[in-house]
């Protein structure tokens, strides 16, 4: 018996297909793909059926004033954008600092960024709109929602030589700050330095691990588990690996009734800061909770979609929360205990942090935690509800969307759950209540920052690097992310691939083999060099899927058909992606 199994099994034939297949859909060197994983969705067979593909090309705002300052540069860009094969140009025009490239009623135009400079009421984004509809191709602007500051121009205002404009409306409303949850580590009530070797500290504790260094009354050497070695008014001369605990006044007389064999456990006190005391990003991250924050936000949408022909209005990566840290005002907090109805132990029952020894922190989900995650993205969600509905006001046809990165595993630390709330994925944090908060559906268009230098998974395996920091990956993940809710357009970043010209090749065939078209980020990084490489790869034009009125909505009513008829999707494929790409 066994030996007719052996033999079965030892002449069964094996499948020789392969996973990878060469392919291009742009007139370029082909690639190998992941050809099944590349193929899936309604909308992406939509596009490949009727020839549409978005070519998008990005102009920051600041990076570009010097580009954009003048109706002949404007000019020049855009019939240079067409030439070329874009049929897609996204003018950045409320950038983080929260001032705009427009004369605004709402606040003051930027005037100048580093070297450049702009005359106050020249309108580019007036004459955007003038020259796309000569070119004929689409015009989306962008704005960012919940930054309005920038700490280059905190840091720098009023100084002779500033290049960075002015802090930002933010600055001037603490009120409407993100606050932000800052763990501050303790023992036995008493506070201690919060890093390692403190040349001073004025907390009664503090840890070293140089001896050299260490000054106080009471000295007590801990192990990795947090048990005590040794305990003494005299430090000790070495430490091997051991952390050394200083203290002084009541904080000493307390350690000194530890002895060898007693635990040393290090927990956390809570401090909430407004997001400009204690600023850990260039962006002033402002509270997407607070009323008043939102109704600016819209009256940005209103004056805009009011006033030009636009095609579209896309929201850059600050449609989000500054970090899981983010935000914990007392306004947060009353609208959390509504939302659940209950009193909260704030903010303990939403996570605390413990230490090691060396004051390595620990996160401790509370049991609300997964409460508080889908609470804020629901908040975010509800928004971008309401702010395609102030765009669809005075611009009914233009197409609302949004920029984000394409690591989807990052995204429930930031509120922003761009994915189907049909998702069927194995992210841990993808609850029921979680998952419902997805808000593709209420998007037309979905750009994800697939920033990585790598193209494909092939390249990437075949020079050590990981299979999932790749733009096929970040385009596949994306699309099944968005589940045909929207349509996918995979971003690369130009200044990646600024000495490897093969890899840009590269990278926008598997951007757009794995979703219905590219976004190219940005005019400013040298993108003279690049000019032949878009204008052979965009050789035959192409529609942008966007720009076909009515068939987004007949993508999704198709997925919703399938979806009826119990039509199995393939597995989601797992992918490891890079923190913070695409920010």
């Amino acid at each position: 018996m066994l030996g007719t199994l052996a033999a079965l099994i030892t002449t069964q034939a094996l499948s020789t297909e392969s996973r990878f297949e060469l392919t291009a859909p742009l007139a370029l060197p082909p690639v190998y793909i992941h050809h099944e994983l590349a193929k899936y969705g309604v909308g992406q067979s939509t596009a490949r059926r009727l020839d549409l593909q978005a070519r998008v090309l990005w102009i920051d705002a600041t990076a570009n004033l010097g580009r954009v300052n003048s109706e002949q540069k404007i000019a020049g860009i855009v019939a240079k954008a067409k030439e070329v094969g874009f049929n897609t140009l996204v003018f950045d025009i409320k950038p983080i600092n929260g001032y705009t490239m427009y004369p605004s009623k709402l606040t003051e135009q930027i005037t100048f960024w580093r070297d450049a400079k702009m005359e106050a009421g020249f309108d580019p984004l007036k004459i955007f709109c003038d020259e796309t509809k000569k070119q004929g191709i689409s015009l989306f602007v962008a704005m960012n929602a919940f930054s309005e500051g920038h700490s280059y121009g905190k840091r720098d205002f009023g100084k002779e030589n500033n290049q960075f404009f002015k802090p930002g409306w933010g600055y001037e409303h603490p009120e409407l700050q993100t606050a932000r949850y800052i763990p501050v580590p303790t023992w036995n009530g008493f506070e201690i330095a919060p890093g390692l070797d403190p040349a001073n500290y004025d907390q009664p504790v503090a840890v070293f691990t140089d001896p050299k260094k260490a000054s106080g009354e009471w000295f007590v050497a801990v192990e990795k588990s947090g048990n005590i070695r040794s305990s003494s008014s005299e430090k000790p001369a070495s430490l091997n690996g051991l952390a050394l605990f200083a203290a002084t006044g009541n904080a000493a007389t307390e350690l000194a009734r530890y002895s060898p064999g007693n635990k040393i456990v290090i927990r956390s006190t809570a401090k909430f800061v407004p997001s400009g005391e204690d600023q850990n990003q260039i962006p002033l991250m402002m509270n997407p909770h607070s009323e008043r924050m939102q109704q600016r936000t819209f009256a940005f949408i209103d004056e805009v979609a009011k006033n030009y022909e636009i095609d579209g209005l896309l929201y850059d990566d600050r449609l989000r929360f500054g970090g899981l840290d983010s935000d914990f005002s007392e306004t947060t907090r009353i609208k959390f205990e509504q939302a659940i109805g209950e009193f909260v132990d704030w903010p303990n029952d939403i996570y605390t942090y413990n230490y090691s020894p060396s004051l390595t922190p620990y996160l401790q989900p509370g049991r609300l935690f997964d409460a508080w995650l889908a609470f804020r993205a629901q908040t975010l969600s509800s928004w971008v509800a309401k702010a395609r509905a102030h765009l669809k006001v005075n611009r009914p046809t233009a197409q609302f969307g949004i920029y984000a990165g394409s690591w989807y595993g990052d995204y429930q630390k930031y509120g922003n759950n761009y994915a189907s709330p049909n998702i069927n994925a194995g992210f841990p944090f993808l609850t029921s209540a979680y998952r419902q908060t997805g808000f593709a559906s209420k998007l037309d268009v979905l750009i994800t920052g697939c920033y990585y230098p790598h193209g494909t998974v092939y390249e990437a395996v075949g020079s050590g690097g990981v299979p999932g920091r790749t733009v096929e990956a970040g385009g596949i993940l994306s699309n099944r992310v968005a589940r045909d809710q929207s349509w996918v357009y995979a971003g690369i970043m130009l200044d990646t691939f600024k000495t490897n010209h093969e890899g840009l090749e590269s990278a926008l065939q598997a951007a757009t083999a794995t979703t219905q078209g590219v976004m190219v980020f940005d005019l400013s990084h040298g993108i003279e060099d690049f000019w032949p490489i878009f204008k052979q790869a965009f050789k035959n034009p192409a529609k942008a899927p966007h720009q076909v009125p009515g068939l987004i909505d007949q993508v999704r009513k198709t997925r919703a058909e399938f979806d009826a008829k119990g039509f199995k999707e393939p597995p989601f494929p797992i992918f490891e992606g890079a923190p913070g790409t695409g920010f």
